[in-house]
């Protein structure tokens, strides 16, 4: 068993590192359950997904796929065992339980068929107003031998900081993101989610990273819309070199068009009508149309006003970005 001061030490380190998007989520998970002493662990997301009628599984280490289903799905909705660590939001070991766990279809049917005597649920609550199912850490061990009072004093402390890796890299302002990636150079590492069915390639990942980048480090955010329609909400931040991209479902504001998106990208950084129809490839009248538009979907009066809103909402587009980097379009503004 850890429980050094210095091994706590590391870990909280570990997971500070992996809640601001520097590390993989999987690695403080990993962590926790080597030193800690458990044979499997996980982590799960907040809430459940409406189709699969499960909380998402963001990090899985060592446990069959009939136990993580279990975990995610009949274990999380009504176990007795789960339902009383989310009133006590503490580390909870099965020996904690005022109620014998053998009892349990959990304890029947997936831990004792696979070996597993003791185990641990620390559930990872948010200020959500009670609607969304907390998240949660899950470990198993085949031994016997409960985890000590100090070490699961010391999870429970650092469970807000563990519930940063739900959404690594989150600001308060932020929406919830499906997927996180740490991207650098020619890399794209995943922190949460999948690349699958993703509103950005991994090629128009590696390019808003470099923009980010080449900005000095200053936060951008976008929208994108998918090829099912379904728009996206992008933030992006870079970091030494590297830059954290964060993308959650999210409506545009005003309900704005694709194309008025562009327009109003390059108004927000002081571009002319004159400017914006020449890098869009549209007339004067139709981007003096998209910006109209764009001011009464918006609800403001004026470009400045227009400007403000599209820095406070992420109003600006992927092709907006590609035409601000176009070699010499930044040169002359106006």
């Amino acid at each position: 068993m850890a429980n050094s001061i210095r091994w706590w030490t590391r870990f909280a380190e570990e997971v500070r590192a992996a809640g601001h998007g520097d590390l993989p989520v999987s690695a403080p998970v990993r962590t926790a359950r080597d030193g800690l002493g458990f044979d499997c662990a996980a982590l799960m997301g907040h809430g459940f997904d409406g189709h699969a009628g499960a909380q998402p599984v963001l990090v899985n280490i060592d446990y069959p796929s009939d136990v993580i289903d279990f975990i995610a799905s009949v274990y999380a909705r009504s176990c007795p065992g789960h339902d009383y660590a989310l009133r006590h939001p503490v580390a909870m070991r099965f020996v904690d339980l005022p109620f014998d766990f053998h009892t349990t279809r959990t304890y029947r049917e997936v831990l004792q068929p696979n070996g597993f005597h003791e185990g641990l649920t620390l559930p990872l609550v948010v200020d959500a107003g009670g609607t969304v199912r907390p998240g949660f850490v899950a470990m198993s061990s085949t031994h016997a031998r409960p985890l000590d009072d100090d070490a699961r004093l010391a999870l429970t402390m650092l469970s807000s900081e563990l519930a940063g890796l739900i959404d690594p890299g989150a600001e308060p302002e932020d929406t919830s993101a499906e997927l996180v990636v740490w991207v650098k150079g020619d890399s794209v590492d995943v922190r949460v989610g999948t690349l699958d069915g993703a509103a950005l390639s991994t090629s128009d990942l590696r390019r808003l990273a470099r923009l980010a980048v080449a900005d000095g480090g200053v936060r951008a955010g976008l929208h994108q819309r998918g090829a099912d329609g379904q728009w996206w909400r992008v933030r992006v931040v870079a970091r030494s070199g590297a830059a954290l991209v964060r993308i959650g479902r999210a409506d545009v504001l005003g309900g704005l068009t694709a194309r008025e998106l562009d327009v109003v990208g390059l108004v927000a950084r002081g571009w002319s009508n004159e400017r914006v129809s020449e890098a869009l490839g549209i007339s004067v009248r139709t981007a003096r149309s998209h910006i109209e538009s764009a001011l009464a979907k918006v609800g403001v009066s004026n470009r400045t006003a227009l400007a403000r809103a599209a820095f406070e909402h992420d109003l600006d587009s992927f092709d907006a970005l590609r035409c601000a980097a176009k070699p010499g379009l930044l040169l002359n503004p106006g």
